[in-house]
């Protein structure tokens, strides 16, 4: 946890309380008695805090030090154009909230534009910047390195790593996407399903982390060999489906005896693949359960679908308080990579294998 969650929590708690206790702040927060030492003594610096034995308790004015602690600068933000980065934006305004501005450009999937929209940002003069490049997870481009570690002010990458894996040079906040499906697909696994199809269109890194999860929990879990994914050259990976997609699916679930389908992305296809399979007499889940990757409209299917979440608000508030940290104190130490754990929501789309 960065210490400017940390920090969050604890004012939060004093200002429920009106007072906060070192023993309790380390049993709540799992870190050492000299970290929460540390933070209370920063806040006692900005004036939120007054000092007592054993702890701290809020000032009756609450009023931090404009000098101190409060970032009033600009960061540049570059995100694809894509509903799923509206909540990482969301996030990053929370961690904005007690100052500073964001510049948002929005980009389409075009790592050259990215590029020129990023150096526009830097000649504006903003402080810090977070990316979310159009790169691929396996290799970076011709170039890409160069330029990354080219850009002058600090930079976090926001549900992405730098491509190629090893040692990194740039600090990174995404979703823990494999644990995600592994998640997903342990719990088929527990309802008896053996026999899995997972359809994933997408050509994002993202994209690549869910299938490297798949693949894992796969050879994991045991999974029956015939257990495979449709991906873009099965499926098509433009906006939205091509003609008869949904029949590809459903034909491999009928090929080789599926019982379960794991959807990552295109959650409207969903009803299409819902409404296909009672076409086939595949009711769902009697004989096919469905789990979705993202979690923005699975609720409203008919079942509800089971679905994996990622905190993409969350994502995107501590891509910022790691990009402010790095701003207010340039640091030579190894860059942070840091995963936001999904949550599993169980609803109705999933059932024991028949």
């Amino acid at each position: 946890m960065l210490a400017a969650e940390r920090r969050a929590m604890i004012i939060d708690r004093a200002q429920q309380d009106g007072a906060v206790r070192i023993a309790s702040l380390v049993d709540d927060i799992g870190v050492s008695h000299v970290t929460i030492r540390r933070d209370l003594d920063a806040l006692v610096a900005e004036r939120i805090l007054d000092k007592v034995r054993g702890g701290a308790v809020l000032r009756g004015d609450h009023s931090p030090a404009p000098a101190r602690g409060a970032f009033t600068g600009t960061i540049g933000v570059v995100v694809p154009t894509s509903y799923y980065y509206r909540y990482v934006v969301e996030g990053i305004d929370d961690a904005l909230a007690s100052g500073g501005e964001m510049k948002l450009v929005i980009s389409e999937y075009d790592l050259e534009e990215e590029y020129r929209l990023i150096d526009e940002l830097v000649r504006e003069g903003v402080d810090g910047l977070l990316w979310v490049p159009t790169v691929s997870e396996r290799g970076a481009p011709s170039g890409f390195r160069e330029k990354v570690e080219g850009i002058e002010v600090p930079l976090v990458f926001v549900e992405r790593e730098m491509p190629g894996g090893g040692l990194g040079s740039i600090s990174s906040v995404r979703s823990a996407h494999e644990r995600g499906a592994l998640g997903a697909l342990h719990h088929l696994y527990e309802l008896g399903h053996r026999r899995l199809i997972m359809v994933s269109r997408g050509r994002s890194q993202s994209a690549e982390f869910v299938r490297r999860g798949w693949r894992d929990a796969v050879d994991r879990l045991g999974l029956h060999p015939d257990s495979m994914i449709l991906g873009p050259d099965e499926l098509g990976a433009g906006p939205r489906w091509e003609r008869g997609s949904a029949d590809v699916v459903l034909d491999a679930v009928e090929r080789i005896d599926a019982t379960a389908l794991f959807c990552h992305g295109d959650e409207n296809s969903l009803f299409g693949l819902l409404q296909n399979a009672r076409a086939r007499g595949l009711s769902v889940p009697d004989r096919l359960s469905i789990v979705a990757y993202d979690d923005d409209v699975s609720a409203r299917a008919d079942p509800p679908i089971s679905a994996v979440a990622p905190d993409r608000r969350r994502v995107g508030a501590l891509a910022t308080q790691l990009l402010l940290d790095l701003i207010r104190e340039p640091s030579s130490e190894p860059p942070v990579q840091i995963q936001i754990e999904p949550r599993f929501v169980l609803r109705a789309s999933t059932a024991p294998a028949s």
